[in-house]
């Protein structure tokens, strides 16, 4: 019972060296990607979708899988020859012996290496696009969780803003009722307003970190638990026209390039499985040697015989019927993007006006109300419920305004997703 206790310890003392060993070569050879990068501070845009680019781990996956899908086209060649030895006859008073020592090697006499390598390569282009579409993706994801951050940070300073507003109403309140001129319940009114506002003001600054978090994944950094600080710009240039947006996306966007890929790749598959009509020759020789004659050579050449023509012919039928299936992919996948480019463009014009419409009229109009109404209330000309009112509506200015702002960028991400673009149209 020692020694079978022995050499489990010594095994699993050597497993330990090697998964020690194996940690340490990961750890020194840790990819670019996984190395953190502190965040400039304030953060744009841009520099989001940058960081995101170079750091986010699916893209390295999928650049890993087009890699080794490089390598296959590489290993389309004849089958590997095979060796043979042989004691062709051994006489039982054993005074002698025949043998043999062959070499075998096939050929194809079709076109079958030529179709495998052409669909091989295809599926290195199906997967050259899927970099394209995963790096999209990517973009995006960084780009939603940017403006999310920039949205919230922006609420915080709006409630910020009217909490001042509040008790810059309160501090008049208790200055009239200091001069004998204003009621209790108008004080009491206007600290049950500073109140609310004050939490809102603690609720969104715990979803300002929740939204940094988010970012912070999104670039492929460690989360931190930190406010990521956030710079916006909005795009205003005019919204392109609609055929200039189909234009781009049907030439740019990669999963048409997959989706075409595909197509030829299922028809080499096609030429692979039609190849399987002919032929495969094989070529055997070697050297031999007799126990009457002595050592000499032998050479044997050979086909088969492709007789079960119904499975080849159900094998063609299927091949095709997959080429069919990937060519009406290629012209539904063509419809889809120009819809889907067609209707990013509309829904940017509807959010490009609905911002200009908060940002030029109702919010001016609002903050001048408010400043009206106040001054009206230090004058003792206004109730304070005129006061609060005016609070609520330059909030329901302000709000839709910071939302109407960031959907134009959204919309403004969406044409570029839609037209394969996203870094071009920010």
């Amino acid at each position: 019972m020692s020694m079978p206790l022995q050499i489990s310890r010594r095994a699993n003392a050597r497993g330990a060296l090697v998964a020690g060993l194996m940690l340490w070569v990961i750890g020194a050879a840790r990819p670019a990607w996984a190395e953190s990068t502190a965040l400039p501070s304030p953060l744009h845009l841009r520099e989001a979708i940058s960081l995101a680019r170079a750091q986010r781990a699916e893209i390295a996956a999928v650049r890993a899988r087009t890699a080794a899908a490089h390598q296959v086209p590489k290993a389309v060649s004849l089958p590997d020859p095979m060796v043979m030895v042989g004691a062709d006859h051994v006489p039982l008073r054993l005074h002698g012996l025949d043998a043999s020592l062959q070499v075998q090697q096939d050929f194809p006499l079709s076109g079958a290496l030529g179709a495998k390598r052409r669909a091989a390569e295809a599926d290195v282009a199906v997967w050259s696009a899927e970099i394209g579409t995963t790096t999209l993706d990517v973009e995006r994801e960084a780009a939603s969780a940017f403006l999310m951050v920039v949205e919230t940070e922006r609420m915080v300073a709006l409630t910020e803003e009217l909490s001042a507003l509040a008790k810059q109403a309160l501090a008049i309140i208790r200055a009239r009722l200091q001069g004998g001129d204003g009621a209790a319940s108008d004080l009491v009114r206007a600290q049950i307003e500073v109140l609310r506002l004050e939490g809102d003001v603690k609720a969104l600054q715990a979803d300002l970190r929740s939204a940094s978090a988010m970012l912070e994944a999104a670039l492929g950094q460690p989360v931190t638990g930190n406010n990521v600080a956030c710079a916006l710009s909005t795009p205003t240039r005019a919204v392109p026209s609609l055929t200039a947006v189909v234009a781009s996306a049907m030439e740019s966007r990669p999963e048409l390039w997959a989706a075409r890929a595909r197509a030829t790749r299922e028809g080499a598959n096609v030429d692979v499985m039609r190849t399987m009509y002919k032929p495969m020759a094989f070529v055997r020789g070697g050297t031999a040697y007799r126990m009457t004659e002595g050592p000499g050579v032998m050479l044997m050449v050979g086909v088969t015989v492709p007789l079960w023509r119904e499975r080849l012919r159900a094998g063609v039928d299927e091949a095709s019927a997959m080429q069919s299936m990937a060519a009406h992919d290629v012209l539904a996948m063509g419809r889809m993007i120009e819809g889907e480019a067609g209707a990013a463009r509309e829904a940017l014009a509807a959010a490009q006006a609905r911002w200009d419409v908060a940002r030029d009229s109702l919010v001016p109009l609002s903050r001048r109300s408010l400043s009206l109404l106040l001054a009206s209330y230090a004058g003792g000309q206004a109730p304070l419920v005129s006061v609060l009112e005016g609070l609520r509506t330059l909030r329901e200015a302000r709000m839709p305004e910071i939302t109407a702002e960031i959907r134009v960028n959204l919309a403004w991400l969406r044409l570029g997703r839609a037209t394969g673009k996203i870094e071009a149209t920010l």
